[in-house]
């Protein structure tokens, strides 16, 4: 069984989360910024590309602070990692693959976090938990938890 470790950014603009808008098979979602870690690549530096390719912003100062595990139904185990972006240059917009040359996602959405209930947002673990965590300056690294997807409903 292959293990895929992926990496998103908690970031905040002007007290709002950044996420980015996907549509999937006219499924609209929102998700934090990030992607894949390559092969030969530290999920620093994988951080660092993803948001520059994505947001083209870079990351100066950041952390960890979740860890997500999942099992994917005949492929394999995911490890998202969650690091929260305390400081970074330039201005945030949405970026492209530079292998693509286009976006992986629709639009930069800058959400309240009490509106995160109001339309589908993943990680979900995240809602309840990210205000309080905000405040308290994401001090401390919190596990998720292990869950299989597709979730059985």
């Amino acid at each position: 069984m292959r293990t895929n470790i992926r990496v998103a950014g908690i970031i905040f603009y002007e007290g709002k989360l950044v996420t980015a808008q996907q549509n999937k098979n006219g499924k609209i979602y929102y998700v934090l910024p990030g992607g894949g870690v390559e092969d030969y690549e530290s999920s620093q530096d994988a951080i660092k590309r993803e948001l520059r390719e994505e947001l083209t912003i870079d990351i100066k100062k950041f952390r960890l602070s979740y860890i997500k595990e999942f099992n994917v139904k005949d492929k394999g185990r995911v490890i998202e990692l969650y690091f929260y972006i305390e400081e970074y240059e330039g201005e945030i917009k949405k970026g492209f693959d530079p292998e693509t040359k286009e976006s992986e996602f629709e639009n930069v959405y800058y959400a309240d976090l009490n509106e995160l209930n109001n339309f589908i947002f993943y990680p979900e673990q995240l809602i309840d938990i990210i205000e309080k965590d905000k405040e308290n300056n994401f001090n401390g690294v919190k596990h998720l938890g292990l869950h299989d997807y597709p979730e059985e409903k």
